[in-house]
């Protein structure tokens, strides 16, 4: 099933991405279903080019909200990749078996090699295996 995003939702992950450039940007997003309802910015911990890891405060912030605030679901991580190609790295599906959030939650990737014209995809990245899920950018959410 494709993932939903509002045009809005994909202008602010991608606003994310260029604020933070060259380092690589990280957020979560909450909904219900396979629809997103809020895009949670994050700081990068790391503040690294090739890797992230979400601020602990900021992950506690958002999930709160997500979870028991909205009693939505964490859907989605999402994270930019600066300098590459909007797929995921083998960092990138090493941390996310790791973490335990690969099993539950998408990885979406924002790929700013060029920045006038950025790419978004959408992985489910469950035992390591990468599976592309098609992610469908709409006016609006459907309630």
């Amino acid at each position: 099933m494709p993932f939903h995003l509002t045009f809005s939702q994909h202008e602010r992950i991608v606003g994310h991405a260029r604020a933070e450039f060259p380092l690589e940007c990280c957020g979560l997003i909450g909904g219900e279903h396979e629809t997103a309802r809020a895009v949670y910015p994050a700081r990068n911990a790391d503040q690294s080019r090739s890797h992230y890891t979400i601020e602990p405060s900021d992950m506690l912030r958002a999930t709160r909200d997500i979870e028991d605030v909205n009693n939505w679901e964490v859907l989605a991580f999402y994270h930019s990749h600066p300098m590459s190609d909007a797929f995921p790295s083998p960092t990138d599906v090493r941390e996310a078996v790791r973490s335990g959030y690969s099993e539950h939650s998408r990885f979406i990737i924002v790929s700013l090699v060029n920045p006038e014209d950025p790419k978004m995809r959408c992985f489910w990245l469950r035992g390591g295996v990468i599976y592309e899920e098609p992610l469908v950018i709409s006016d609006e959410t459907e309630t």
